[in-house]
């Protein structure tokens, strides 16, 4: 399945695009999500570096994946591929276009769940909801963060 979440936030593409570069600002996203924990990243999204994270599902059982970074355009685009996990495919571009209202932020995701969790039916049934869910969330964290005006150099990163 393919998900397209957007947000404008008037912001700087830059400024925003430098937030994103440090993997520790997901666990600054995500700190309040339940359930999230993240375990470990290589310090930058650039080709090759991996990001890991641990996501409680029904609020008891821990699911680790395990994403590497594949695609690095910076002010423009950056990506991911899922390298472990439950699902068979699992694709995160994220776009940055500037607009005369701010930034647009577009997370555009390749999703399905593996045959044996469930495949294309759990993927539309359970996965689409969680995605959106988690996706609102996010967009809400970002949207304070940026509100705020903290600076990615001011902002320390979670663990």
């Amino acid at each position: 399945m393919r998900f397209c979440f957007e947000q404008t936030l008037p912001v700087s593409r830059d400024v925003l695009f430098r937030f994103h570069e440090d993997p520790a600002h997901l666990g600054l996203l995500l700190a309040e999500w339940p359930g999230f924990r993240l375990l470990r990243h290589a310090g930058h999204i650039q080709p090759g570096a991996e990001t890991w994270f641990e996501q409680q599902v029904g609020g008891f059982l821990p699911v680790v994946m395990g994403f590497r970074h594949m695609v690095y355009e910076p002010d423009c685009r950056f990506g991911e591929t899922l390298i472990h996990g439950p699902f068979e495919r699992f694709t995160h571009l994220h776009e940055f276009d500037e607009t005369a209202e701010g930034t647009v932020v577009r997370d555009i995701l390749e999703v399905q769940l593996s045959w044996l969790y469930g495949g294309r039916f759990a993927t539309q049934h359970l996965v689409a909801n969680a995605l959106h869910s988690a996706f609102d969330f996010r967009q809400r964290s970002l949207r304070e963060l940026m509100s705020n005006r903290l600076e990615p150099d001011s902002v320390s990163g979670t663990e």
